[in-house]
């Protein structure tokens, strides 16, 4: 059996092949390693986005466990419902 293979003199760095006539440009491996890197410093999210996002997710547990527990976490006190909360002293 037979392999089909690009000649050396097409073959710039690793990693890149070219062919005879192709259309294809060549880049630096710097700049092939710049381009993913920009797109993933362009979605990360800022100290304020995430703020947002975990208050929005702690006030939906804790209005979860309010009715689930009838007791209010944040202000520390017992809500009126199915439960009796009794303060226990150490």
């Amino acid at each position: 059996s037979t392999r089909e293979s690009a000649p050396c003199s097409l073959i710039r760095f690793a990693g890149t092949v070219l062919t005879p006539g192709s259309t294809t440009r060549w880049t630096s491996p710097k700049a092939a390693i710049q381009r993913p890197q920009d797109a993933i410093l362009r979605n990360i999210p800022t100290s304020h986005e995430m703020e947002e996002f975990f208050a929005r997710a702690e006030q939906s547990q804790q209005r979860l466990f309010m009715e689930k527990y009838n007791f209010d976490v944040a202000n520390d006190v017992p809500l009126p419902g199915q439960y009796q909360w009794v303060r226990v002293m150490p």
